[in-house]
Order: structure tokens, then C-alpha cells, then sequence
């Protein structure tokens, strides 16, 4: 019998935002391009970045190969970065860490309402990484253009 945690974990609106990441976007003319990989399911994401004159993420390009948990975090990630801060991202990264390690209920609504569908990765602590591997790769490329721009 499959668990019920892993059924709820793959629902069809995760599903609907794994097909958004489908098809390669890169950026010819990223500030920075970080590639990450996840260990244990072997989840691969790139994001190249292209910040504005006030630092901000001005343009994400990307390639995702990745478990459908990854593709769905990384079309959200996709949807809602441009605009932000590293501080800010940084501040997304560590509420989806916190909800899924802490099971902490303090997301960030608004633009990032989708999160909420990573909720049923709490009760698999294994797929924690794949969750936040788009949160990881975002904040670095974001480090790196900055550091390249300094």
C-alpha cells in the first residue's frame, strides 16, 4: 500500500507546477549561474541570474531535471524571485526550512502563497532537500553575481 503522506506529497497542484519547468530557459547573459545537484535523488538545477542596478533579481533563466517535489519548488521559485533581494530569498529559504524540519506554519503568503503545497514534505524527511534545493540554488547564483559585481 503507498502512504498517504507520499500521495498528498505529489498532489496535482505540485504537479501543475512541475510542468511549468518542463522546457530550458537559460540566460545568454546571466550575471551568475549556479548549478546544484541533490545527493539522494540526484535532482539537478541550474538558475542563471541577472540582477538590476539596486541589486535585485532582475531575470531568472533555468534548467531543472528533477523529482516532481524539485520541479514544483523550482516553478515557484521561478514565478516569484524576480524582484527580490537575496536578503529576501534568503528569508523564503529559511521559512521553507523551518515549516519542513520544525513543521513552523509561518510561510510567506502573498506571491509565494504556492508553498504551501511543499507542506506534505514534512512528514518525509527525506525529500527535505529536494524541496529546498531550488531555495539553495537561487540564494548562491544570487551570492555569486553579487560577489562578481563587487
Amino acid at each position: 500500500m503507498i502512504d498517504p503522506a507520499l500521495l498528498d506529497l505529489y498532489s496535482s497542484r505540485l504537479k501543475e507546477l512541475g510542468a511549468q519547468v518542463k522546457e530550458d530557459h537559460p540566460l545568454a547573459d546571466a550575471d551568475a549561474s549556479v548549478k546544484k545537484r541533490s545527493p539522494l535523488c540526484g535532482s539537478q538545477i541550474t538558475f542563471d541570474v541577472l540582477l538590476d542596478q539596486d541589486q535585485r533579481l532582475s531575470r531568472i533563466g533555468f534548467t531543472v531535471r528533477a523529482c516532481s517535489l524539485a520541479e514544483a519548488a523550482a516553478a515557484i521559485v521561478i514565478g516569484c524571485a524576480p524582484g527580490s533581494t537575496v536578503d529576501e530569498l534568503k528569508a523564503v529559504r529559511d521559512s521553507v526550512k523551518a515549516m519542513l524540519r520544525e513543521a513552523r506554519d509561518e510561510l510567506p503568503g502573498g506571491k509565494w502563497g504556492d508553498l504551501e503545497v511543499l507542506k506534505p514534505a514534512q512528514m518525509v524527511p527525506a525529500r527535505h532537500g529536494s524541496a529546498l534545493l531550488p531555495f539553495d540554488t537561487i540564494v548562491k547564483a544570487m551570492e555569486a553575481a553579487l560577489a562578481k559585481q563587487q
